[in-house]
């Protein structure tokens, strides 16, 4: 059916041109072209009319599978807004499925999106890899894309988006250094969700952007075990502020919220993951929101956007990997009220530059795909304080 959709399209475009061109040529005859005008007329009218029938996305249909919980004000609300904008930007037919946190509820969930006939079904996150799967090879017609994962083996009818995760930390480390510079301090802190392959090439792009400012900053890692505990994240956010750190990257998702509320407590500065968190708390918890310097940003809903056109035109590269980063629109930081009043000018000089030679392809930062363990540690171990 998007074969044959995109075919259309094409003739259409190709239609639009050659009738554009027609209607450009000088008349030679004015009582001829008198004579044609009602018909010119009339056939542009059914072009016209034909072109509309045939751009009509109104019947495709796309589906957002969300294998957490919303209300993070991070990484699953940021995949829930891609909902809205494929929908007002191009007239498509929307859906999503809130799965949770039970990894045993998402063969269900995708096996009755799949029941429903959906053009395309989205999801995020390499929580529901093996569900992911399992389900594509059982339905090989269905296509799926993954608007964040690091998938190796992967199906024929699935596309993995990998954003370069590694760049927006690298801004956000360096963002941690500034502050702590200005603050007098030599160490920073990070409090990842699981010490796991996924999260710590977050700290990689930290430590590295952190050490463009200061060579020598130490920075202070650990991990809640969660994704979803808020509790337990503020107790390792106060034990990390209490040892003397000022600046906290909070890369836990929902987890992240306790570290922002340890921020609040001790009157200490965090930065955000995964979507602008102080954009979305400073409603409802304008206290969280002012200790948020930026936040590590992926832009998942311009994502979303990007590939769906692209799935719509039949020009993805389903059983394939792409990586999108700064320069693609993919990551990046927020700069917003918060950042304007709690860096200063000279300071987001800085972190522009230095965003301008990650663009450039002048940073030099590690490809944290792949990692191994040993890697992780030892980059990490040269820097603990």
């Amino acid at each position: 059916m998007k074969k044959a959709f995109a075919l259309l399209l094409a003739m259409s475009l190709m239609m639009g041109v050659f009738f554009t061109g027609c209607s450009s040529q000088p008349n030679t005859n004015d009582t001829q072209n008198a004579q044609n005008t009602e018909s010119n007329k009339s056939e542009e009218s059914t072009n016209a009319t034909n072109t509309n029938t045939e751009n009509d996305t109104s019947d495709y249909k796309v589906a957002l599978m969300i294998p957490g919980n919303l209300g993070d004000k991070s990484f699953f609300d940021a995949a829930f807004n891609s909902i809205e904008l494929l929908k007002s930007e191009l007239g498509i037919q929307v859906d999503y499925v809130e799965s949770g946190s039970d990894s045993s509820k998402y063969y269900s969930a995708y096996v009755d999106l799949c029941e429903k006939n959906y053009d395309l079904i989205l999801t995020v996150s390499s929580n529901g890899d093996d569900a992911l799967t399992q389900i594509a090879e059982e339905y090989p017609e269905q296509k799926f894309i993954n608007l964040d994962d690091t998938m190796e083996e992967i199906p024929a009818n699935v596309y993995i988006i990998s954003p370069k995760n590694n760049e927006m930390c690298y801004l956000s480390g360096a963002v941690a250094a500034l502050k702590a510079k200005e603050l007098g301090e030599n160490t920073i802190g990070f409090v990842g969700g699981m010490d796991i392959p996924g999260i710590n090439e977050f700290l990689v792009g930290y430590i590295e952007g952190a050490q463009q400012i200061n060579p020598d900053i130490k920075v202070a890692a650990s991990y809640v075990g969660s994704f979803t505990d808020t509790a337990k994240g503020k107790e390792n956010g106060l034990l990390l502020y209490n040892s003397g750190v000022s600046v906290i990257f909070a890369a836990a998702g929902q987890s992240g919220l306790g570290v922002i509320d340890a921020a609040v407590a001790k009157e200490k500065f965090a930065i955000g993951v995964d979507s602008d968190q102080a954009e979305a708390l400073k409603e409802a918890q304008p206290d969280m929101a002012n200790v948020i310097i930026t936040s590590a940003i992926k832009n998942i809903p311009q994502t979303a956007l990007m590939i769906v056109k692209k799935a719509m035109a039949d020009d993805v590269a389903y059983g394939t990997k792409g990586f999108y980063g700064l320069k693609d629109g993919a990551v990046g930081i927020a700069n917003n009220e918060f950042y304007q009043k709690l860096l200063s000018e000279s300071d987001r000089n800085t972190v522009s530059e230095l965003q301008a030679k990650v663009v450039n392809g002048e940073a030099t930062i590690t490809d944290t795909a792949g990692l191994t363990t040993e890697q992780v540690n030892t980059i990490r171990d040269a820097v603990r304080p």
